[in-house]
């Protein structure tokens, strides 16, 4: 995977590339994405170029055999790990790794590298359940830190979804991103950031990367925009009749559009806890978005935000589990009414 093959991010790029040429790569990047926005591919790109030996014109050349193993995804100094569960397809494991995975999840990259949450699920075999980034998974990461470069060169670790990951998993990483080995590399890519656990995210330089379907574009918002604003704005001004009211609203999305909400709504959320802790610029907010981000950072005290993310995400994964829409966001609203 070359930086040309990725779409969209051209800015990014070449800050990646010039990042790479003038030896300023940190050890830990993370990169933010909306779901589906090419993260991965682009993490892949970056660890590639990094160890061409012909990179030209801020590019790999894509020909050569260290090129050829980072494009088939089989260098043996890139290793991946991303969120997991027991399922049929992790076989007697009673504790499964990403590795146990590692087949499934090289088809799906390799035949879509621009692959969603819900798609690495699916292939998995994991949609009813949620994946997670386990003590047993950071174990076996600091097993492979502790091996020599098979190709006597830099050594990557790509871990998609670093929010996943519980506290004694990241208690038992946190050395390693702290003090890496010479030539270790590890390259996050999040959808939350602000669910990545502090001591593993303030050690890493986040960049924001722009959704797929808008780079390049000013001003596009998305139609629950105006959904997830007054509901939160009802909530704000404690109007319990309005809040309760819009339940009839979300309950006639239908169930596809009802997850495409709560994707949105994490996604806004989001927007307004950046915005409030000064961090706006990597927000990819909207023009439309802007002037109700900005009231909402004022407006919504900093208690809610670990709980208004857990309700929505519960109530993402009620919908996708076919739990009756009307009982979701009916507890949804009353657990954002009152805590917020």
């Amino acid at each position: 995977m070359r930086f040309r093959d990725v779409t969209g991010n051209e800015g990014l790029k070449k800050k990646l590339s010039s990042m790479v040429d003038e030896g300023r790569v940190p050890h830990a990047l993370m990169l933010v994405e909306e779901d589906g926005s090419g993260g991965f591919p682009l993490a892949v790109a970056l660890a590639q170029y990094m160890s061409c030996p012909n990179k030209k014109d801020g590019d790999s050349c894509g020909v050569c055999p260290e090129c050829n193993k980072f494009q088939k995804l089989i260098h043996p100094d890139m290793h991946f790990v991303y969120p997991v569960n027991v399922t049929s397809k992790s076989g007697s494991e009673k504790r499964p790794v990403s590795d146990t995975f590692l087949p499934h999840f090289r088809e799906l990259a390799l035949s879509n590298p621009y692959f969603t949450e819900e798609g690495l699920n699916k292939a998995l075999g994991i949609e009813d359940k949620v994946g997670n980034i386990s003590v047993a998974e950071a174990k076996e990461i600091l097993a492979k830190s502790n091996l020599r470069s098979y190709e006597g060169g830099n050594k990557y670790l790509i871990m998609y979804l670093p929010e996943r990951m519980n506290q004694e998993a990241a208690n038992k990483l946190l050395k390693i991103i702290e003090e890496p080995f010479s030539g270790s590399y590890f390259l996050l890519v999040t959808h939350s950031p602000e669910k990545v656990i502090n001591t593993i995210r303030s050690r890493c330089l986040s960049v924001q990367m722009l959704p797929v379907e808008i780079t390049g574009i000013s001003g596009e918002s998305s139609p629950y925009f105006p959904i997830i604003a007054e509901l939160l704005n009802n909530c704000c001004a404690k109007k319990l009749t309005p809040v309760l009211e819009m339940n009839e609203e979300l309950v006639n999305l239908g169930r596809e559009r009802q997850k495409e909400f709560c994707k949105y709504s994490t996604g806004f959320l989001r927007k307004i806890w950046l915005t409030k802790n000064g961090l706006q610029h990597i927000a990819s907010i909207t023009d439309e978005e802007s002037q109700t981000v900005a009231n909402f950072a004022n407006r919504i005290p900093d208690t809610f935000f670990e709980k208004g993310f857990r309700y929505i995400e519960e109530a993402r994964i009620a919908i996708e589990g076919n739990v009756n829409a009307k009982i979701v966001f009916c507890n949804l609203s009353n657990l954002l009414f009152v805590s917020i």
